[in-house]
């Protein structure tokens, strides 16, 4: 490292030297929970069956961890050679043959007439694994609080849901969901480890939610009555951005925000209330939050809909990538436009199809991980993605094989977490009235109609 501190992250983009790779491990496919549905597999088995949960197949479980190990060599080597031609290869997961853009390692000394290989630092990374003494991971054991029980855990593939470092301080998410409750304790031993050789390093929990259905959930049955779709589409904004968590206690996930330095957006979702944004406006007193909505998703998670490329500079505009199946208010866009940031359509999807118990859409295309402002990781099927990341807009693009994770709920930036960056606290968005907009915020708390428009344009 070329600083004594270890903890150092405080943007999205900036020069990655550290970071936590998920894994796949003794996953299940959790119980249900009244934040979102979970596995309710086809709609034509909802008259059957209630939910699906239980150990996942070996064979799934083997898949994914191949995966997450390739991601971790790639983030570790030295270099990476990008192929120019795309190959054609059989996905067992989704039945259809699909074109890549495929990278792998190379070396400095290599000659390579058909690709390009892409010079970076190399960077540090590390696994939650367990120690030699202790059992195989496994998250079928039964979880019990004296609010709620339930069988199957989620497990430890996606790290950046639960942790979040903001700066110097490593943040644990105050979750809403059931079967993730106890997820960021099995990253306690490498927590312990940072906190002891980085004296600078802050650890923070909010107050532990109790995700007590009948105290935390408007409806234990909430999403017995609604179909997702309609309710992505219509019940969210005209509800007045109403999910089935309600505002008596702090909840949060680490993925509903996104840091661009002393900026942090937090999108409103099924995962986020507005408890949650006031208390990290209390907590980081030196850092802004800063609301965001979706009327079209109400589902978790910020980094499948707003992702931070790069900041402005004197010479150029700083760069978001905008999920167009998913657009945020224009008006809240206002803030990006005002500072020199120029909002961009990500391309749609390489395919709609997603494995039948996915816990995802096929929009989590767009979750990419930035290892500097010029270099991003994606998932290798995501050829018009590349194309706009890469010929267009003149980013190193390294591609990596990822679609497996999509069923265990992940994208690249899902299974991540980013310990150091090369970056700082640096403001991006000097033209703001940060002061009115958390007026305004509380008191939209107050009056939930205010933005229950979803004709707005598209910015």
């Amino acid at each position: 490292m070329a600083s004594s501190s270890i903890v150092n992250s405080w943007t999205e983009w900036g020069t990655l030297e550290l970071i936590c790779v998920g894994t796949a491990e003794g996953m299940c496919y959790p119980d249900e929970t009244p934040s979102y549905p979970w596995h309710t597999g086809s709609s034509n088995m909802r008259p059957y069956i209630r939910a699906i949960s239980g150990r996942r197949p070996r064979r799934c479980i083997d898949q994914a961890q191949a995966q997450l190990d390739n991601l971790t060599e790639l983030l570790r080597a030295e270099s990476i050679v990008v192929a120019n031609s795309t190959d054609e290869i059989f996905d067992n997961n989704i039945a259809q043959v699909m074109t890549r853009k495929q990278s792998s390692i190379g070396h400095n000394t290599l000659e390579n007439t058909d690709g390009r290989i892409i010079q970076k630092s190399k960077i540090d990374v590390c696994r939650p694994l367990k120690a030699p003494e202790e059992e195989p991971l496994c998250f079928n054991h039964q979880l019990s609080t004296p609010h709620f029980k339930s069988q199957y855990q989620f497990g430890l593939a996606c790290p950046r849901d639960v942790l979040i470092t903001l700066g110097d301080t490593v943040l644990e998410a105050p979750t809403s969901v059931h079967t993730r409750y106890f997820e960021s304790e099995y990253y306690k031993p490498l927590l312990y480890s940072l906190w002891k050789r980085d004296s600078n390093m802050k650890w923070l929990q909010p107050p532990k939610p109790t995700c007590s259905p009948i105290k935390m959930f408007h409806d234990v049955d909430f999403w017995e009555k609604l179909n997702t779709k309609d309710y992505n589409k219509i019940t969210f904004a005209n509800s007045g951005y109403k999910t089935n968590l309600n505002e008596n206690e702090i909840a949060f996930d680490a993925a509903d925000m996104m840091r661009m330095g002393k900026d942090v957006f937090y999108k409103k979702s099924a995962s986020a209330n507005n408890e949650g944004l006031y208390w990290l406006r209390r907590t980081f007193p030196h850092l802004r939050f800063h609301m965001l909505h979706f009327p079209t998703d109400g589902s978790y998670h910020l980094d499948a809909s707003l992702v931070p490329l790069r900041p402005p500079t004197s010479g150029s505009h700083g760069l978001v990538l905008i999920n167009q199946d998913y657009p945020p208010l224009a008006s809240e866009m206002k803030l990006f436009t005002d500072n020199d940031w120029r909002p961009i359509w990500a391309p749609l999807y390489s395919t709609k199809e997603v494995p039948p118990l996915a816990l995802c859409t096929s929009n989590l295309h767009m979750n990419l991980l930035s290892l500097s402002d010029r270099c991003v990781v994606i998932e290798e099927c995501e050829t018009a993605l590349y194309r706009l990341l890469h010929d267009e807009l003149g980013f190193d693009v390294i591609t990596c094989p990822l679609r497996v994770l999509n069923e265990f709920g992940g994208g690249l930036h899902c299974v991540t977490w980013d310990i150091r960056r090369q970056d700082s606290c640096t403001d991006y968005f000097p033209n703001q009235n940060y002061e009115s907009e958390c007026q305004l915020d509380l008191d939209n708390y107050y009056d939930k109609t205010l933005f229950s428009n979803v004709n707005e344009q598209k910015p």
